[in-house]
C-alpha cells in the first residue's frame, strides 16, 4: 500500500513539473512585413537569433492563423507572444481583435494608426511592447505615431525606443534603413527576447 502510494505521488510531482515546464516555455508566433515570408524582412533574418535564445517560433502572415495558435498554445498550458513588424503589427492586432489571447505581444515598427483603429479600445490589449526606430522615415510608421500608440494605450503598453545608426536607403519604408533598423538588429532583438522571456 505505501509503495503504491509513493508511485502515485511520484506520478503527481512529474505531472506538475510537466505542467511548470509547459507554463514556463517560450512561444513566439512571428508576423513579417507586407513582403511576406522574405529573407530580408526584420523578423525572417532574425528568427534564427529567437530560436538561439531558447524561444521556439512560428511565422505566419495570417491574423486568423495567428489567433489559433495561441489558443493551440494555451490548449497545450503554454504561453505565447506574437510579435509584428510593419504591416504584421497590424496583422497581429487583427489577432487580437479576431478574440486571440496571448500572454504578450510586440509591434515593430509598427503603422499604429491602423493598429489603434483594428483594436478600437486599449483594453483589448496584453502585456505590449512597442520597438520603433526613433529616425523611421517611412510616412506609415513615423515615429510620433508610436507616441500617439503609447498615450492611446493609458498605460497597457510601454516603448523601447531604438537609436542605432547607419546609412537610409532609397525606400524609406524597407528593411535596410531606420524602418529595419539600419540592419543593426542587436537592440531591437534583445528588447524583444526580454519581453518574451518576461511574459
Amino acid at each position: 500500500m505505501h509503495r503504491v502510494l509513493a508511485f502515485l505521488a511520484l506520478l503527481v510531482l512529474v505531472w506538475l513539473a510537466d505542467i511548470g515546464l509547459a507554463a514556463a516555455a517560450n512561444v513566439a508566433i512571428l508576423m513579417p512585413g507586407s513582403r511576406g515570408i522574405v529573407p530580408g524582412d526584420f523578423l525572417v533574418r532574425n528568427e534564427a537569433r529567437f530560436k538561439g535564445a531558447g524561444i521556439r517560433t512560428i511565422m505566419t502572415t495570417s491574423a486568423a492563423n495567428a489567433a489559433a495558435l495561441v489558443a493551440g498554445e494555451a490548449a497545450q498550458g503554454r504561453k505565447a507572444v506574437i510579435v509584428g513588424m510593419s504591416k504584421g503589427a497590424v496583422d497581429a492586432a487583427e489577432a487580437i481583435a479576431l478574440g486571440a489571447r496571448p500572454s504578450g505581444i510586440v509591434f515593430v515598427s509598427g503603422i499604429h494608426p491602423r493598429i489603434i483603429a483594428t483594436l478600437g479600445t486599449p483594453e483589448k490589449l496584453p502585456a505590449t511592447l512597442v520597438v520603433h526606430h526613433r529616425h523611421d522615415i517611412c510616412r506609415f510608421t513615423l515615429p510620433s505615431g508610436a507616441s500617439q500608440f503609447i498615450a492611446w494605450a493609458r498605460g497597457r503598453a510601454r516603448l523601447h525606443w531604438i537609436d542605432t545608426a547607419g546609412q537610409p536607403g532609397s525606400e524609406p519604408c524597407n528593411a535596410q534603413g531606420a524602418h529595419g533598423f539600419f540592419r543593426q538588429d542587436g537592440p531591437a532583438v534583445a528588447a524583444i527576447v526580454n519581453f518574451i522571456r518576461s511574459h
